[in-house]
């Protein structure tokens, strides 16, 4: 049986693995905020999922240039909104944008990095238990199904024009909410 000698490069390569570790951790456990904060700069498109994966392409790519210790949420926030800029690129020789880049970059300025999400998440989940059915099923076919307006319009036999009104109705009613509840009051 070969013995194993240690060499001189043991402690980096285990220290190098404990970055990757703690690295592929990170990433884990913020793909539920990346794709939030893609979508909330990317509202009702279809190409969220392809940002989120160029995304994480990106900061897998760059992970020698993390330093751990700093902020991993806000980093990967800036790779997300450089990867919509990107697409919003694309989107422009397709000639289909909806919103402005000066829109894209207040909205990046105006999300927190830092907060308690897992309240906002439950008080989020709270608020949408409020919901009637219909809107809760409109809510369901936008943002969980991912289908468009007019093709909800088309299965419900009701107009999408009605629909926007709905769907812009339920936000706010579900912002407010929110809001309500994670200052400790209840809606």
């Amino acid at each position: 049986m070969a013995e194993i000698i240690p060499t001189r490069d043991a402690p980096k390569d285990a220290e190098n693995a404990l970055h990757l570790q703690e690295f592929v951790r990170l990433l884990t456990e913020s793909q539920g905020r990346l794709r939030a904060f893609i979508i909330s700069l990317m509202p009702g498109s279809p190409d969220v999922g392809d940002v989120l994966q160029e995304t994480n392409l990106t900061l897998w790519n760059s992970r020698a240039r993390f330093q751990m210790g700093t902020n991993f949420l806000a980093w990967s926030f800036t790779v997300a909104r450089l990867e919509v800029l990107h697409q919003r690129s694309r989107a422009k020789r397709r000639g289909s944008i909806l919103v402005s880049d000066a829109l894209v970059g207040l909205l990046a300025e105006e999300l927190p990095v830092t907060g308690d999400h897992e309240a906002y998440l439950c008080a989020l989940e709270g608020c949408l238990s409020k919901l009637t059915g219909d809107q809760r099923e409109l809510v369901e076919a936008r943002y969980q199904n991912g289908h468009s307006l007019e093709a909800h319009a088309q299965i419900t036999g009701r107009k999408a024009s009605a629909l926007r009104v709905s769907l812009m109705r339920i936000r706010t009613a579900l912002r407010e909410c929110v809001e309500n509840s994670m200052n400790g009051k209840f809606a």
